[in-house]
């Protein structure tokens, strides 16, 4: 008995200390529900880290008289590789099978097979490895890239968002992480003379957000020149005096889980904005080269396929990944 309590306390040494690493996902077999490993859920809650290994810990017996020949198969499922495969003899007690560390999976969830030979008995379970948390990362809303525009701000793939403010309107635009994965969305309303921006993150996110400066550029041409004006805050109305149009600038710094979050490529919707940006600035500046010249149905068309208008915020996917909805 005694001896049952000091392998259990040993195992929770071993698992905090794991823990700690934060390098490592400890799978006790003997507190999992093994009726539950085909179920997506249980394996997302159970079975699911962004760790660079893995180590199982499995209960055998109180004594040596009753060891067990142990093995130990790790299978890449994608590849159908196994990528370790070890003999650990005969084992009694709590076995161990230290930290695995894994293959660099890339931008991407990598799923294993993990099976535990334990005498005559299998024990064979998945494990998901995610994609690491991403911190500290840059996000904006989907727009008009500045660089396209000659604005030297926040990097070479930051976007600003062009909106006509001729009419009260809601807007749905999506939040772009990293120059790559769609994070939540930003609502923009406009009420009479007034603006406020409201973000909304996906849940499987998981955003830490830590900073969120709003800028509302209604001086195209000074914001060329590096003239950002004032910075407001989330959800604050802000008073929009005569302006038609504006350029929501939004340079948010974020923490993210990317695993499963859609991609973002930049393109659509793009011209509409790019007309927007030229109707700010006015036809006495130098035409962007950027807007091509098109007739006028072409406006409503761009308009149409670039936003989503409406009363609330879309909580579903853009599908497209192209930042608009």
């Amino acid at each position: 008995m005694l001896r049952r309590i000091f392998a259990a306390v040993l195992a929770g040494l071993m698992l905090m200390g794991c823990a700690l690493a934060q390098d490592c996902f400890t799978i006790d077999i003997d507190t999992l529900d093994l009726n539950s490993l085909n179920s997506d859920d249980y394996v997302e809650r159970k079975l699911s880290a962004s760790t660079q290994g893995v180590r199982v810990v499995k209960y055998l017996s109180d004594s040596s008289e009753l060891a067990a020949a142990v093995r130990l198969t790790l299978t890449q499922m994608d590849s159908r590789t196994i990528v370790y495969d070890r003999d650990y003899g005969y084992q009694s007690g709590t076995f161990d099978s230290g930290v695995i560390y894994l293959p660099y999976a890339g931008d991407r969830t990598a799923p294993y097979l993990i099976t535990l030979y334990v005498g005559d008995y299998v024990y064979a379970l998945p494990f998901m490895q995610l994609q690491p948390r991403l911190q500290g990362n840059s996000a904006c809303t989907a727009g008009l890239r500045l660089t396209d525009v000659g604005v030297s701000l926040g990097g070479d793939w930051q976007m600003g968002t062009m909106v006509d403010l001729s009419s009260s309107t809601t807007l749905s635009v999506d939040i772009v992480a990293s120059n790559h994965y769609l994070v939540g969305q930003a609502t923009i309303t406009t009420r009479g003379a007034s603006l406020k921006v409201d973000l909304s993150f996906y849940d499987s996110a998981n955003v830490s957000l830590e900073r969120s400066p709003l800028y509302l550029i209604t001086d195209c041409q000074a914001f060329q020149s590096g003239s950002t004006g004032p910075a407001y805050s989330v959800g604050e109305w802000i008073d929009l005096g005569s302006a038609s149009t504006a350029m929501i600038y939004l340079p948010l710094r974020l923490s993210y889980d990317p695993s499963g979050l859609p991609a973002f490529a930049y393109g659509h919707g793009v011209d509409a904005q790019r007309r927007l940006w030229q109707q700010n600035i006015g036809p006495s500046a130098a035409p962007d080269p950027y807007v091509p010249s098109a007739p006028a149905s072409s406006w409503d068309d761009g308009w149409s396929s670039g936003w989503s208008e409406g009363s609330g915020w879309d909580d579903g996917w853009s599908g497209s990944g192209d930042g608009w909805q």
